[in-house]
């Protein structure tokens, strides 16, 4: 990056920005500066960042000062220079603690929390199952159990952004346009209250499974593909898809929203896979089970993909993905729902397809929720593009 300078009679120098003023000038240079520095977890003393943004001393200097009284940048701990006589530099650093994120999971039978500092790193985690949460009632005293967990010990100012994960259908704005899976949710203005939780945060709500994509994207087996399909099996049934590399949403945020057409088979395959299940037997522990090797889970297992099968044809077939990755509530058992699932729909593909777990595992959604928060974060607050 060029230096941005302008000149007293208001003319740009080669490589500035035309009739820029020396406040915003100001401003881009320290925004480069701390993007930077969220680059890595390493502190930079001033000769490092102006060698790696392209700035002078004097300019960088400056822009760390506008950044450490913003509260952003902290000076760090010198590095010992073994050998070598004299002050030490000066190093500096993302203050990654002066603000908190959250993500959540918010399913039909659990729900996963994580926070995070300014870096993205996980500080806390939270994840409980419930038998069912499509009661408003119960799915708003979880969630308010949950919050209350997460946020523990940290001041509530601090908390700069909130995404949760819903089985619903989001608009490009945010809103809620509909759920079938938990229609009591917006009757009883469920996400409504959630946002009263949060009142000095900005508060998000995106569809599920477009989240899991999200994060797979960023740290999964999504990342380098231009085109990928992912499925949330288990109870609850949803997929996503990565078109041309980017997230597709749809005009209203319903694409990949097949889950109602019985031609798929996905609105009757969760009763039936209860119904499998023996007595006195969960479907956690079934998909456990399966993950183990127990014959009789598995094939319970194998019969669930076979039900789903129908659909995920489908969607391959509509979108020709490099690869199809399974999340949710099957993940303990994934392997073998992978496989089972790519015995049936392979061959009635022009062209095989991979089939596989996802790699980023049972926090997907929530992770993918972080990543909504951090953007917000970085845009609003930072300042970054």
């Amino acid at each position: 990056m060029q230096e941005i300078v302008s000149t007293p009679d208001g003319t740009a120098t080669p490589g500035a920005v035309l009739g820029t003023n020396p406040g915003v000038l100001r401003m881009i240079n320290s925004r480069a500066i701390l993007d930077e520095l969220l680059r890595d977890d390493a502190s930079r003393t001033v000769t490092e960042l102006g060698r790696a943004v392209g700035l002078s001393r004097p300019t960088v200097e400056a822009a760390l000062a506008d950044l450490v009284d913003e509260g952003w940048v902290v000076e760090a701990e010198a590095i010992a220079t073994p050998n070598k006589a004299g002050r030490r530099a000066k190093r500096f650093t993302v203050d990654a603690s002066a603000g908190a994120v959250l993500g959540v999971d918010l399913g039909l039978h659990g729900i996963v929390g994580l926070r995070a500092d300014l870096r993205g790193v996980t500080t806390a985690r939270v994840e409980e199952h419930y038998a069912d949460l499509t009661s408003a009632d119960q799915a708003w005293a979880s969630v308010q159990d949950v919050v209350r967990r997460l946020t523990d010990g940290v001041d509530t100012d601090r908390v700069l952004a909130a995404t949760f994960g819903v089985p619903a259908v989001v608009d490009r704005s945010g809103a809620i346009d509909y759920t079938v899976a938990a229609p009591q949710w917006v009757e009883s203005r469920v996400p409504g209250r959630i946002q009263d939780l949060f009142p000095g945060a900005a508060t998000f709500f995106d569809n599920d499974a477009k989240l899991a994509a999200t994060a797979e994207a960023m740290w999964g087996r999504f990342r380098g593909v231009e085109d990928a399909l992912y499925l949330v099996m288990g109870r609850q049934i949803g997929a996503s898809s990565i078109v041309g590399g980017a997230l597709a949403r749809g005009a209203r945020g319903a694409a990949g929203e097949v889950g109602g057409l019985a031609s798929t088979g996905w609105p009757t395959a969760p009763a039936r896979l209860e119904a499998r299940i023996a007595s006195g037997t969960d479907v956690e522990s079934v998909f456990v089970a399966a993950g183990q090797g127990d014959a009789a889970a598995v094939d319970v297992v194998r019969a669930f993909a076979a039900d789903v099968s129908p659909g995920v044809v489908q969607l391959v077939t509509t979108l020709d993905p490099e690869v199809v990755v399974v999340g949710g509530e099957v993940l303990p058992a994934a392997g073998v729902f992978a496989e089972a699932l790519a015995e049936v729909v392979v061959p009635q593909l022009r062209h095989p397809v991979e089939v596989t777990p996802s790699t980023v595992g049972r926090d997907a959604v929530a992770r993918g929720a972080l990543a909504r928060s951090l953007r917000h974060v970085r845009t609003a607050h930072m300042g970054l593009a």
